[in-house]
């Protein structure tokens, strides 16, 4: 695992153990255990801004807008292989059965290029693959490669790519807070890019509801709700403008529902948002600076099927069957 996806990992998995922290809940890991889960991954990548025309001696704006899709859902059949005296557990994941769908804002040839691109940058991941990484009891995750996640059109740094790599696996951070309903928390997080300067970061979270009376099939679940915000101005990079400024911002949000018993995922809506906001030089005859603004978003969704079989997500193509 690279080293920027180690830092955003920790940052998102937040102050997960505190020693001699009462309370503080983890996860029951037991060698044998086999879960299968759909998962649902959406990328999005936006473009807003604005075209300046000139007619005679007046400058006019005219907003631009433009984004691509791509839809892709797998089952993911996740094995606990070990679990070692410290609790840390030695785990297995196939994915397989891929289906896939892609749509854009319109049909241009420009946009049409943008959507082919990001298909065929994500069209080789979308075979049969097997993941091996290790998971500690409070949901922490080590030893994912890059092959964990679809490859994103991201600059450096790739923070959203990061994100994924966690965020895609059928399992649940933990935070070090009891398991106390409606009591939510707030804390800074320290994370630091060389593109980025002056970063601030933050997490907020909550357990929702009344502990166990939330039933998930018949069984006794919980929910965590936690956010993840990271803001700085862009110095270095791609992304730096040669004129003007640009303004970083990522927004990651997760709900997570646990079975009560042993705090294994059952069900999480995740996404992540990565936007860049460019301030351009003056303008003649505007009264503004023109801006532009990237925003790549990721929308996961993941569903246990042990019980009830997975039904094929509404609207995904034919895609890749395996």
């Amino acid at each position: 695992m690279s080293r920027l996806a180690g830092a955003v990992i920790a940052f998102c998995a937040g102050a997960v153990a505190v020693a001699g922290q009462s309370n503080v809940p983890v996860r029951s890991l037991h060698a044998g255990h086999f879960t299968t889960f759909r998962v649902e991954l959406r990328i999005r990548s936006e473009v807003d801004g604005q075209k300046t025309t000139t007619i005679g001696a007046k400058t006019y704006v005219q907003p631009v807008s433009q984004w691509v899709e791509q839809k892709i859902s797998w089952l993911a059949e996740q094995h606990v292989i070990s679990v070692g005296g410290d609790g840390i557990a030695e785990m297995e994941e196939m994915l397989e059965k891929f289906s896939s769908s892609e749509t854009s804002s319109g049909d241009d040839a420009e946009t049409r290029k943008l959507l082919e691109a990001m298909a065929e940058a994500i069209q080789p991941w979308k075979v049969v693959r097997t993941l091996r990484y290790r998971e500690s009891p409070s949901g922490q995750i080590t030893g994912v490669g890059v092959e964990g996640a679809p490859p994103l059109d991201e600059a450096a740094p790739r923070i959203l790519t990061a994100w994924l790599l966690r965020a895609l696996r059928p399992t649940a951070a933990l935070p070090a807070h009891p398991l106390v309903a409606s009591r939510p928390w707030q804390e800074a997080r320290s994370v630091q890019f060389e593109e980025w300067a002056n970063t601030a970061g933050s997490e907020t979270g909550e357990w929702l509801g009344d502990t166990g009376a939330l039933r998930v099939g018949g069984e006794p679940a919980l929910q965590l709700h936690v956010i993840q915000e990271i803001s700085g101005g862009v110095a270095a990079g791609s992304e730096k403008p040669k004129e003007g400024s640009a303004r970083a911002r990522f927004h990651a949000e997760s709900l997570s529902t646990l079975a009560l018993n042993d705090l294994r995922l059952l069900a999480a809506a995740r996404s992540a948002l990565r936007e860049i906001v460019w301030t351009l030089g003056p303008v003649e005859g505007l009264p503004h600076p023109p801006q532009f603004r990237g925003r790549l978003l990721a929308e996961v969704r993941i569903q246990v099927c042990d019980e009830t079989p997975c039904p094929h997500p509404a609207g995904a193509g034919s895609g890749d069957h395996r």
